[in-house]
Parts: structure tokens; sequence; C-alpha cells
């Protein structure tokens, strides 16, 4: 967690300091500067997810504390034109979300083929690649529980440096797979999840979240691809197969949602359905 002390080395002096509660070191550009409250995940995001009092549950099959939030989850973390530099991606993956969950653009060509796979062309490539790393970036470096999971070790300063540079990984480096998740054949958007990483192949580590109902899979590896058609991820091209998949299976007894199933979850959840009425 970023230092809160009154005392900072000044980046551009010799030996000085300066004294300021606000200026501390940006986690993306390495700068002292003044840093705003980041979001882990930006708040447009949440959008649909709130109460009539602006509230919201994260659930997390590794964090049990069930703490409501009303701003999103953030930190101390960037500086203003570091945080510039992330919104200007997440305009166009936010975007893009919609349009898909919508099954309609005016940017995207977005086609039905049989088992409930979405073709979706013409995506931005190198902003909705960054939008989705710099999210994963920004849960490994965030000092809140709810996203201890998401340790990149070595990758953490790999993906700093992609970031505060605008290096675009290629297509295998970083792999990305997007799915959508309906229910009785709905889709619905009001859905942020977190998920404890997994191995493929007992060689790549996979991360796994879920914004504006579409779960992102994202193979930690920047030289090692993994052994799946290369057309199943997303393309420089543009374009993105997307999967369907049901969303009562996140809440089966199997899944790492099991927690919805314990009594002070339910609990909460009949008081967040009276707070709605």
């Amino acid at each position: 967690m970023p230092c809160t002390g009154s005392w900072q080395k000044a980046a551009t002096s010799g030996d000085g300091y300066v004294s300021s509660r606000n200026q501390m070191k940006c986690k993306l550009c390495n700068e002292i500067k003044e840093l705003k409250n980041s979001h882990i995940i930006s708040e447009t995001f949440y959008s649909g997810l709130y109460d009539k009092k602006h509230r919201a549950l994260p659930i997390h099959s590794e964090y049990n504390d069930l703490s409501f939030i009303q701003k999103g989850i953030y930190e101390k973390l960037l500086c203003a034109d570091c945080e510039m530099k992330i919104s200007k991606w997440e305009v166009v993956l936010k975007r893009d979300l919609v349009d898909i969950g919508n099954l309609h653009s005016k940017f995207l060509k977005i086609s039905k083929h049989k088992n409930n796979i979405l073709q979706v062309e013409n995506i931005r490539y190198k902003e909705f690649k960054l939008a989705v790393l710099s999210i994963l970036w920004r849960m490994s470096i965030s000092s809140h529980e709810f996203f201890r999971s998401y340790s990149l070790g070595p990758y953490e300063e790999k993906l700093r440096k992609t970031l505060h540079n605008e290096l675009l990984p290629t297509e295998r480096q970083y792999p990305i797979l997007v799915s959508r998740y309906e229910l009785d054949g709905v889709f619905y958007s009001e859905l942020i999840l977190g998920f404890p990483p997994s191995k493929y192949e007992n060689i790549l580590t996979v991360q796994q979240l879920i914004i504006w109902g579409h779960c992102f899979t994202i193979f930690v590896h920047d030289r090692i691809f993994p052994n799946l058609p290369v057309d199943i991820f997303l393309r420089e091209s543009g374009n993105l197969y997307i999967g369907t998949r049901r969303f009562e299976n996140l809440a089966s007894k199997e899944s790492v949602l099991a927690r919805l199933f314990d009594k002070d979850v339910e609990t909460m959840f009949e008081k967040k359905i009276e707070w709605t009425k």
C-alpha cells in the first residue's frame, strides 16, 4: 500500500524533500506526483450493480469480508496523467462491451454462429487489449483484500512497462479469451466477479475476471502460447469469437462461487432486495 507519511523524497531535487501528504510515487510512471483515488476496476463498469442507495456487494470465493461499496474499490495509485491514459482505453472497452451485450453496434460487426458463438469484427485491438491488461495489472498492485489472488509476480513489472510506454503486446502475448453470461437466453451486464488463479497444463498461469457480464480469461505469459487454436483468442485483426456460458453455472455448489450459498451472503442479498423496493 502506498506510503502516506508526510515526507517524500522529491523526484527532481538533489537532496531536498517535499512536505506533502498528497505527493507520492505513481505506480505506473514511477514519478512523484499528486495521486488520485484510482479505481481498480473503473466505476463505469459498476453501473447497474448499485441499489437505490448507490451500494453494491462484491463477492469473491477467497474473500470473506461482506462489506458494501458505494463508488467501486479504489486507492491512491496513479497520477492524473496516467489515469487519463488508462481511461482512454477503458472508454473503448466499455463501448464495445455494451454493444456486444446488446448485439448491436455502429462500430462493430456482430454476427451469431452455431453453438451460441458470437463473431465480433472491427474491435480496436490496441485499446481493447491494453484496457483489459490495465485492469488486471491494477488488481495485482492493489492492497485491497478483494484482489489478493491476482498477484502477477514478475509480470507485474513487465505489464507496468508495457502500459506506461503503450507497448502493444501481440495476440500471442498475454492472449485473451472472452465469453458472456446469459440466464435463460438473456444477457445480464450486472455482473462483476473475481476468481482465484488457475494453471493451464501446469505451465501457464490463467487469471479470470468478469466485468459487464463478460468473462475475460487471460494467459499470463509473453513468450509461451497455450496449445489452443489462435482463432479463439482476441486477434490483432480486431476479430473475436465470444462463447456463451450459462449464468446458473456460476452459482453451482461446485463452482468458485459456492460462497453464494452461505447464509450470511443470502441474508445480505435479501437486504439488498429490500433496498431496491
